[in-house]
This record gives structure tokens, C-alpha cells and sequence, in this order.
């Protein structure tokens, strides 16, 4: 099980941003067909450069029926964000003269509850996220939407520049953690979708930039220490 994300991933994603401008400016898988004729599990086992250790970690999490049979919008993290976030456990662990973690020793309902912060109830493309501005989101707030496990992010289409021209560029799906600090929105961590809309046959993926921090705010190193240490 890879844990760091390999260089034919990396460029595979690069390709997914170059590529994946269409005609209404939204980033979105770089397919002519978004369509997959799969569910979103099987899509994840699918293509292992960017997903097979985010698949390990649905199992374990037990969540594969929900990814095959309900209709769902998965925000995926990518396998670099898991390696990362496994990495920096390890990191912890070493400083306290602690055993190196594996991806299975972390129980599943620690996966769970951090993989359902990015699964939201029903099939929502790009188009449906209302616009977004960090820079006056009195304007453009977007929407915070409750995920399956209660968590709130802020979702929202952010409008890119184009040849000095405001606004009139690509729009990028970005979702931000909105609780982490509700008085002011540009300190709360965020991440940009790197590719959207790949649509499933029972929801839709829109995969998330690969340096993301799993869990947004760092607490997954905590949590899964926490629950190591007392097992």
C-alpha cells in the first residue's frame, strides 16, 4: 500500500489541471464524457495512482457499500493527503519514543468519521455550488452545508481572473472549514478542488488538491494518537 503519492500520479493530476477547462470554465475531470460507468468505489479502485490507499481506508473504515450504493458526492482526498497525514502521525509517534503506525492499526471508526467530513447526501455538480470570494465573502459567501457526519464546510465556486479581467476565468470548487474560525472567513483552512464532477453511476467525485491536510485542521494526527495510545 503506497503511503506517498508516486511521480506517474503526480503528473497524472498535473494533466487533470491542464486539461480540464471546458467551454463554461469549470474545472472538472478533463473528460469529454464525465460519466463512469461504475460507482464511486469501484472508480477509486479504478485508478490507483491517485486513490488505492484512499479505497484501503473505505474499507477499513467500512464505508464501501456506501460508495457503491448510495447516491452520494464524495469531496476525495488523495492517497499524497493520507501518506502525508500518516506521515506526520509517525513524526508524533517518534518524538515519544513510540512503533511507527501502519494504515491498518488505525482503526476503521477513526477513518470513518474523518472520511464522512467530505461525503455530502445526494449528487451535486460544480454547477450547483453558489460563488465564493475569501476576498469579500460578504458578497459572495457561498454555502455551508452539513456533511454525513454533522461537520460543516463552506462550499463555493471561486471566480479566477483571466488576461487582467476579474472574474471571467476558470471556477474552482473550494471548500473551507468554516468553524475553525467563523468571525474571519480567510483564516479558516481551505482546499481547492483539483478536478470536479467525474460522475459516477451513483453520485459524483470531485478530487481535492493533493497537498491537502487530511481532516483540514491537523486533528487526525491527534485523534489517531489519542486512540493508539489507548488501545
Amino acid at each position: 500500500m503506497r503511503k506517498l503519492l508516486p511521480l506517474a500520479g503526480i503528473l497524472l493530476l498535473v494533466g487533470l489541471f491542464i486539461s480540464a477547462c471546458k467551454k463554461d470554465y469549470y474545472i472538472d475531470g478533463g473528460l469529454a464524457d464525465p460519466h463512469y460507468n461504475g460507482t464511486i468505489y469501484d472508480y477509486l479502485v479504478k485508478n490507483p495512482y491517485l486513490f488505492d490507499t484512499v479505497a484501503f481506508i473505505v474499507e477499513k473504515a467500512g464505508m464501501k457499500d456506501m460508495l457503491q450504493n448510495d447516491s452520494v458526492t464524495f469531496f476525495a482526498p488523495t492517497d499524497q493527503s493520507i501518506g502525508d497525514a500518516l506521515r506526520a502521525l509517525n513524526e508524533l509517534r517518534y518524538r515519544m519514543v513510540e512503533d511507527s503506525a501502519q494504515l491498518s492499526d488505525i482503526p476503521g471508526s477513526v477513518w470513518r468519521d474523518f472520511l464522512l467530513r467530505y461525503i455530502m447526501k445526494g449528487k451535486h455538480t460544480a454547477n450547483q455550488f453558489a460563488r465564493v470570494d475569501p476576498a469579500n465573502w460578504y458578497a459572495y459567501p457561498g454555502i455551508n452545508y452539513v456533511m454525513a457526519n454533522g461537520y460543516i464546510l463552506n462550499i463555493g465556486l471561486q471566480y479566477q481572473n483571466y488576461n487582467g479581467v476579474e472574474a471571467v476565468g476558470a471556477r474552482i470548487l473550494l471548500l473551507t472549514d468554516i468553524t475553525f474560525d467563523p468571525v474571519t472567513f480567510r483564516n479558516n483552512p481551505y482546499v481547492n478542488v483539483a478536478s470536479s464532477d467525474i460522475q459516477p453511476t451513483n453520485g459524483v467525485i470531485h478530487a481535492l488538491n493533493i497537498r491537502h491536510t487530511f481532516g483540514f485542521r491537523g486533528d487526525f494526527v491527534r485523534t489517531a494518537e489519542q486512540v493508539l495510545q489507548n488501545q
